[in-house]
């Protein structure tokens, strides 16, 4: 038995046994459609299909984005690939992301899934395909291990920072190590940096494009919000930096590739391209050793002069790239200089730098003594006097 729908534009099916049953379901599938806890006709669309329409259809995806998440379905939400939308449940979800956790994937790759399946399954629901989106039930979205959240982002020590920047003239294009750590600048946004975004007189650097990697692809396109786009100041040393960079890449050009016009990118390899975003790791490793090189050559020295053994020296330790940034914040803070502002300079609003950086910012919490001089004046006493009843007079 059927019967068409024209305020939802579908046609609803209901078999049973008799009439009557076949009536009586169908007003209950009806009453359910309308209510919107149910569809009208079963989705014959696997999740995998759906999703790989969703991912190459959906408007404001940038290529990386398209790419990444062609990967994550292909690597990780196997699971589901077979499934048809409407088998999908929340608890299927939670033994997906349980199984992703025990497989000992990070909470990225976790947290990148659960994205991906409730953009698939709400786009689904918009069409009409499912009625309700189970990864958008509460509770759903992975959660990082209990900790885990409240750790501490590594950064450098100010003297640690001060050691790196001595060995960076030792180490090619360390320039952009010092950057980073001077301007708090996103790795990617000092790789696409070019110079005509930076403006001496000014004394700023304005972040028009970013650079990236994913699976081997390099990516450069657009900040991805409003607060990335930004003017960034630079400090006298910063401008002091950016002159020297700028006379080192006009001798590398003059004297390996003379015919080639100079490049537009502020740190360029050799040939005027850009290097990749994991060259950057490399070049920090370096700074790294040489500067433990020094604290080594530092101890030995100084055993040599009072006659003592060497003393053991704690070795500055090789964090990741985005640690500068981090570090930036620390030092920023450490100097004064208000939240909102920092966030500003780095690109973030203010109340995600407040969660990442709380133990920053954080002051003094001692209670003030509060202790008031209760003692009546004699002279200004126009107190009310109580009655004995208690009542005021």
């Amino acid at each position: 038995m059927s019967r068409s729908l024209k305020d939802i534009g579908k046609r609803i099916y209901a078999t049973a046994p008799t009439e009557a049953k076949a009536r009586k379901l169908l007003d209950l599938k009806i009453a359910a459609i309308r209510k919107g806890d149910a569809v009208a006709t079963r989705p014959d669309v696997t999740f995998h299909a759906f999703a790989e329409r969703v991912i190459q259809d959906r408007e404001g995806l940038g290529r990386r984005t398209r790419d990444l998440y062609t990967t994550i379905l292909r690597l990780y939400l196997k699971p589901l690939h077979n499934l048809k939308l409407d088998e999908i449940k929340p608890e299927t979800l939670r033994a997906l992301y349980a199984r992703l956790r025990r497989d000992d994937y990070s909470d990225t790759v976790r947290r990148h899934c659960h994205v991906l399946v409730r953009m698939v399954l709400e786009t689904a629901r918009e069409d009409g395909k499912i009625a309700k989106n189970p990864a958008a039930v509460r509770g759903i979205r992975p959660k990082p291990e209990r900790g885990d959240d409240n750790r501490t982002p590594p950064a450098y020590t100010r003297s640690q920072v001060e050691l790196l920047l001595r060995a960076v003239p030792e180490i090619t294009h360390g320039e952009i190590v010092e950057f980073l750590l001077r301007t708090g600048m996103r790795r990617g946004e000092a790789l696409a940096l070019k110079w005509d975004a930076v403006d001496m007189l000014g004394a700023t650097a304005e972040v028009r494009a970013t650079r990236s990697m994913t699976l081997g692809t390099i990516y450069e396109g657009s900040p991805k919000t409003p607060q990335s786009r930004r003017k960034v100041p630079l400090s006298p040393e910063t401008l002091r930096l950016l002159r020297e960079v700028k006379a080192k890449n006009q001798e590398r050009q003059a004297a390996l590739y003379p015919d080639e016009p100079q490049s537009p990118y502020v740190f360029p390899l050799v040939n005027g391209q850009p290097p990749r975003p994991d060259n950057v790791r490399r070049t920090l490793r370096q700074i790294v050793d040489r500067a433990n090189e020094s604290l080594l050559e530092e101890a030995k020295r100084r055993a040599a002069e009072t006659g003592a053994t060497v003393e053991k020296t704690d070795a500055i330790p090789l964090l990741k790239v985005h640690a500068l940034r981090h570090t930036f914040v620390s030092l920023m803070a450490a100097q004064g200089i208000r939240l909102e502002v920092i966030a500003q300079w780095i690109g973030d609003k203010p109340a995600t730098v407040m969660q990442v950086y709380l133990h920053v910012f954080k002051q003094d919490t001692t209670m003030p003594n509060l202790e008031l001089d209760m003692k009546p004046d004699p002279e200004e006493d126009d107190s009310e006097e109580e009655n004995t009843d208690g009542s005021l007079s």
